[in-house]
Order: structure tokens, then C-alpha cells, then sequence
């Protein structure tokens, strides 16, 4: 008996042991989006185009292009201490015309609200438009949670079911995907500024002066992507 019960005990150490040695804690309760299209492969990911009408059906976001409410949040993504740049033009589709209110212009990790009026975007609603799978303990084809996987920051400090997020006026976001000392919880908030210059209006694509058309987004070039860089 005492023979068995040392082979038990043993064997739970063994279990405890392995659990510690870079695995990653167990995926919190929380949304993981499910649309058609989205992708499940490996950083970086482009706008997923192809199924983005039936995505936008689906969600019920409000009409692009004709805007009188604009808000911005910005999105760090970090593999291993690297920035992954956001793709431009996210939810903007020039060869079919479509123009999402929630969108990218550049690489630059800006996230733009432009509506007739207030809504309540969530960070999920983001990553659906993008076209990449998104959940506690999924973006696109990095799974798992804690430990050396999948971290989770909302203005320096954690953040628990971010596709369920809704997004504020100069959110920071952060997500990191390694150990959690491999990348910065708050990094600078600068563009934030910038692009909220001109109260508001700075960067945005629909708004013009009374008496003169605005811009539309479709209609805006974004830069080359720049190579990804090391934490900072």
C-alpha cells in the first residue's frame, strides 16, 4: 500500500513539474469571435477582403462614409519582443467599394471610429473586420494563454476578455504573445496625440470645413509597411 501511494504521489509531482516547466495557464472564460474568412495562420496577417461584405452583414456596424463621430484607439501587437505592424487599410476594400466605420489607414496600430454616431465598437469587432480569428487565448494562429503565450494589456494593465472590449476614445492596447517581460504593458501613446490633433480631425478621411467635400476613405494611400522592430 505505502508502495502505491509513493508511486501516486510521484506521479502528481511529476504532473505539477511539467505544468511549470512553459506552459501556458489555462484559457480564462471569455469571446472568441466566429465569422466566415478569418484567419488562422501565422503573423503578419493581411485585411482578409474576400469574405469582409458577409463579415460586415453579420456584425451590423454602421455605414461608413459619412461621419460625425470619430474616435481612435491604437494596437501594439508583440511576438517575442517584436512588433507586429497592423495592416493598412483594414476594412477598406477599394476594388469592391466597401468602406468599414471601424478601419486603418496606415501601419501605424491606429485604429479609426468614424460613424454618423456613436456605437459601441469592440476590440472583437476590430479583429472580425480584420479578418483573424481573435479570443482569450487565440489571435490568428498564436493559441494559449499566460506564461510564454498569449497577454493581454488595456492601458498598462490587464485586460480579461479583450474581443469583448468596447473601445474608448485613446485606448492602448497591448497584446503580447511570449514572455510577459518581453514587451512593454504601455508603450508610447504619441500617435494618440497626433492623430487626435485638430480636435479630432487630424488624419480623419470623411470630415471636411462646412461648404467643401469631404475625403473618402477608400480614397486615402497608405504607406509602405516598415519593417518590424524590437520592443521599445
Amino acid at each position: 500500500m505505502a508502495r502505491r501511494i509513493s508511486i501516486a504521489v510521484l506521479a502528481g509531482l511529476l504532473v505539477l513539474v511539467t505544468a511549470g516547466c512553459g506552459s501556458s495557464a489555462v484559457v480564462p472564460a471569455g469571446l472568441t469571435i466566429s465569422y466566415p474568412g478569418l484567419q488562422t495562420g501565422q503573423p503578419p496577417w493581411p485585411p482578409e477582403y474576400k469574405h469582409l461584405a458577409e463579415r460586415l452583414r453579420q456584425l451590423g456596424l454602421p455605414p461608413g462614409g459619412s461621419e460625425k463621430f470619430h474616435h481612435h484607439a491604437l494596437l501594439h501587437i508583440y511576438v517575442d519582443g517584436l512588433l507586429v505592424p497592423l495592416a493598412a487599410n483594414i476594412g477598406l476594400d477599394p476594388a469592391k467599394g466597401l468602406e468599414s466605420s471601424l478601419h486603418t489607414h496606415d501601419h501605424t496600430g491606429i485604429i479609426h471610429m468614424e460613424a454618423p454616431a456613436p456605437y459601441n465598437y469592440t476590440l472583437g469587432d476590430f479583429f472580425a473586420v480584420w479578418g483573424v480569428k481573435f479570443g482569450p487565448g487565440q489571435l490568428g494562429g498564436l493559441t494559449g494563454y499566460g506564461g510564454d503565450k498569449l497577454h493581454f494589456y488595456l492601458n498598462g494593465r490587464p485586460l480579461s476578455n479583450p474581443a469583448a472590449h468596447v473601445l474608448q476614445n485613446n485606448d492602448s492596447i497591448v497584446i503580447g504573445y511570449g514572455a510577459d517581460s518581453s514587451f512593454p504593458h504601455a508603450p508610447s501613446t504619441f500617435l494618440l496625440k497626433e492623430v487626435e490633433g485638430k480636435g479630432g480631425g487630424a488624419l480623419a478621411c470623411t470630415s471636411a470645413p462646412a461648404g467643401k467635400k469631404g475625403t473618402p476613405c477608400l480614397a486615402i494611400k497608405s504607406p509602405a509597411s516598415p519593417t518590424p522592430q524590437k520592443k521599445r
